[in-house]
């Protein structure tokens, strides 16, 4: 490391959260200091202050990250939730969402999970054409809790305020978990999860106590040297990428080239996190892509190969904090009754019943490979808890 080298990114501007406070008339503007945006890299204001949109990288530097174009990936907050502590009965949520891009097969649906001490109470379907909107909830307790909007997966979000009870207290959340920094594609991103908080990286870090950001962007997992920096720059406990699908499809390396990539990414995330556990999963099981070659000759089954014996290599030059995992152990074969996609398209994601299975597989991987590696993670040797996978009624908002 270099004394050039950049200070990593922070997240939330507030490093300083107030005591409680009360709301004299319940509303709570979008950049109030006991309102936290968890898992997001950078958060833009509006004009004015209009809104407050959080990115899961640095926004002004984001065609940086995606000079293909597409930006508004990183704009879409999948894993990312709003927090704050209240003793409110009620919460209305004033947004701008815009719609989910047009997907092959299946569409994403503009949804947000309202989760209060960590159990999910309602899911809101957003209405998400851009412009101004709001939902209103009843079902927060009316005591103290912890309030965690998930935001939605696969469309833009921009917070413009909140309104809770005249003269309700008003926190922020202050809660100290490991930091979990999860690198991946649209597998990872949540594609074909019924909500925020049933896509398995939320399944995984809310059942293991993990506090999540996610970098995973649909087709933008071709290890890219600035997602390698940003992934350095970022504060954890806890590392994983899982890697290779978006390489074989998108044909963006050549074999000897993704060997020496995925070897510099590591690398470059090793300046700063030396001895930080790191687990590379090499992609799930791809049925219509497992002997198929893609644009620069490799198949999943050749590529997933590769990524075992680079993580092989690593560790026999010193890295023995880096892990492997099987995409096939947690989501292989057997589990393409459970896949998105119906058989005629191509088969890459889990569907709305395989998230779960995902999250129970991964999280008794990291379980072998990491051992007592994950200091302060209590809940990681704890049961998956299937309440993680609960579904709380879903509201349509007219």
């Amino acid at each position: 490391m270099t004394d050039a080298t950049p200070d990593p990114p922070t997240p939330e501007p507030h490093t300083q959260p107030p005591a409680q406070t009360r709301t004299e008339n319940g509303t709570v503007p979008g950049d109030h200091p006991a309102l936290r945006f968890r898992g997001a890299v950078s958060v833009q204001r509006g004009p004015g202050g209009a809104w407050f949109s959080p990115w899961r990288v640095p926004h002004e530097e984001a065609r940086l990250y995606l000079p293909e174009g597409g930006i508004g990936r990183a704009a879409m907050p999948a894993g990312v939730r709003l927090t704050f502590r209240t003793d409110s009965g009620s919460l209305v949520c004033r947004y701008q969402a815009d719609p989910a891009p047009r997907l092959t097969g299946v569409q994403e649906q503009p949804r947000l999970d309202v989760v209060c001490d960590g159990r999910p109470v309602e899911t809101v379907e957003l209405t998400a054409h851009g412009g101004d909107a709001q939902f209103r909830t009843v079902r927060l307790p009316g005591r103290m809790v912890t309030v965690e909007l998930w935001l939605p997966t696969y469309s833009q979000f921009r917070l413009r305020s909140l309104v809770l009870d005249a003269g309700a207290a008003l926190a922020p959340d202050t809660a100290v978990l490991p930091r979990w920094v999860h690198y991946g594609s649209s597998i990872s991103q949540g594609r074909g999860a019924p909500s925020p908080v049933r896509a398995w990286p939320a399944l995984v870090a809310r059942s293991a106590g993990l506090d999540l950001t996610s970098l995973a962007m649909g087709a933008a997992c071709c290890l890219q040297p600035m997602t390698a920096r940003l992934m350095r720059d970022l504060p954890a406990e806890l590392l994983t990428a899982c890697v290779g699908i978006n390489v074989q499809s998108l044909g963006s390396h050549s074999p000897g080239a993704f060997d020496a990539a995925l070897i510099g990414f590591v690398r470059t995330v090793r300046e700063r996190h030396p001895d930080t556990p790191f687990v590379l999963m090499s992609t799930i099981v791809a049925p219509d892509r497992e002997t198929l070659r893609g644009p620069t000759g490799m198949t999943v089954e050749e590529i997933r190969a590769r990524t075992r014996d680079v993580v092989h290599l690593l560790r026999a030059h010193g890295d023995v904090e880096l892990r492997h995992i099987n995409g096939l152990d947690v989501f292989g074969p057997r589990e393409v009754p459970l896949m998105l996609e119906p058989p005629g398209l191509d088969r890459l994601h889990p569907g709305p019943t395989g998230h779960p299975v995902f999250a129970q597989r991964f999280l008794g991987a990291l379980r072998r490979v990491l051992g007592d590696g994950l200091p302060g993670a209590s809940l990681l040797n704890a049961p998956f808890t299937s309440g993680s996978c609960a579904a709380p009624p879903i509201r349509q908002l007219s």
